[in-house]
């Protein structure tokens, strides 16, 4: 199964940096507060080379089959039941991170916007309009994702612009005083998000220049730590990390306490935040249903994605609604499990490949240019 579509390194970075953020903006701040305190911005520090790691070595594994998803050449590498093996981990692991972000989206609108909505409409909506969107293909989706990426972006640097006469530099202070092994674990959550940049080894045989995938892909987890970065130093200048480590949304609190007194229609910038964030969301959500997608496709042999969206979305919608019974649950998840799960798919198992494929380059690099 060939790409059937051509998009540039820089859309590549914006469907990334999508990837992330929307979801990392969300947990991040709190959980980062959870365990370094003030020092949370430390823990982002700490985080970053974890990300960037992944990043070179996923770019690097990539370009060595620069035709080929990961689900394709594993094989080649792993030999073929391994190699199946380890492509079922990714196709798994990608419609896992979309039932995940289904049921993010599904409990934020429904405790504090969309109160009387169930939150099976909301998941069921939010499924429909991504399988219509898969249907369209990545080139489209991609164009349409950048701009929406720009305009959030843009609402996030406002808003940090707008408290910033709000943070109190008190809530900084003793700097650094956390022990260290506090920082480091508090560094997980967002070395979690950042690895979601793995991502690349699906989207390089899109590519129209395959020697920026390397470049694409560390910019976006710049530009996400950036943004991350940003958004935990307001939170904890603004509530103080006592606050923030208990606030489910912090972000979206932050948002609230932002006016734009010049003008009245804009006094509430939370709503106008909220928008561009279900936006981020709902190209995450596509981005992880198509490669999941088409991972299966390629893992069964079938010769297009698009006969398993249908089935697909309907798996998802059964797994998100099913897999944590409140808000609790996907709280303590978010901390707890989903972290060490994308660590260990996105680094361990990327890592590994990579490691392996010194061993069977040659003959993989003879296979992808007899294709």
């Amino acid at each position: 199964m060939r790409a059937e579509a051509q998009i540039s390194h820089w859309q590549v970075t914006a469907y990334i940096v999508s990837l992330i953020l929307p979801t990392g903006i969300l947990f991040v701040p709190s959980i980062a507060a959870q365990s370094a305190g003030p020092d949370a911005w430390a823990s982002l520090l700490v985080a970053l080379p974890c990300g960037l790691l992944v990043a070179g070595v996923a770019s690097a594994l990539a370009s060595r089959f620069p035709d080929e998803t990961v689900v394709e050449y594993a094989p080649k590498i792993l030999g073929k039941f391994l190699g199946k093996a380890v492509g079922f981990i990714y196709a798994f692991y990608f419609y896992y991170v979309a039932y995940y972000v289904q049921r993010q989206f599904a409990e934020l609108m429904s405790s504090a916007y969309l109160v009387k909505t169930p939150e099976w409409v909301l998941i069921v909506v939010f499924t429909v309009i991504a399988c219509y969107a898969l249907y369209l293909g990545i080139e489209p989706l991609a164009r349409t994702n950048s701009i929406i990426l720009a305009i959030l972006l843009v609402s996030i640097t406002i808003m940090c612009l707008f408290v910033i006469k709000d943070v109190h530099l008190d809530n900084f202070t003793p700097v650094l005083a956390v022990p260290v092994g506090r920082i480091v674990f508090g560094a997980l959550a967002p070395s979690s998000w950042f690895t979601e940049c793995a991502v690349i080894l699906m989207l390089v045989p899109f590519l129209a220049d395959k020697k920026k995938a390397a470049r694409a892909t560390a910019y976006a987890v710049v530009i996400t730590f950036f943004f991350m970065f940003l958004v935990t130093i307001c939170a904890i200048g603004v509530f103080g990390s006592d606050v923030v480590a208990r606030m489910v949304f912090p972000t979206f609190s932050l948002a609230r306490t932002t006016r734009f007194e010049l003008v009245a229609m804009f006094d509430r910038i939370d709503v106008l935040f909220l928008m561009v964030w279900v936006a981020g969301m709902y190209f995450k959500l596509i981005t992880f249903f198509y490669v999941g997608t088409l991972a299966f496709a390629q893992l069964f042999g079938l010769p297009s994605y698009r006969t398993l969206i249908i089935p697909g979305g309907i798996l998802l919608t059964v797994l998100s609604l099913n897999s944590w019974n409140n808000m609790t649950e996907l709280l303590e998840f978010s901390g707890l499990v989903f972290p060490p799960s994308l660590i260990f798919v996105n680094f361990f198992l990327t890592v590994l490949l990579f490691l392996l494929s010194f061993r069977n380059y040659p003959t993989a690099q003879r296979e992808v240019k007899h294709d």
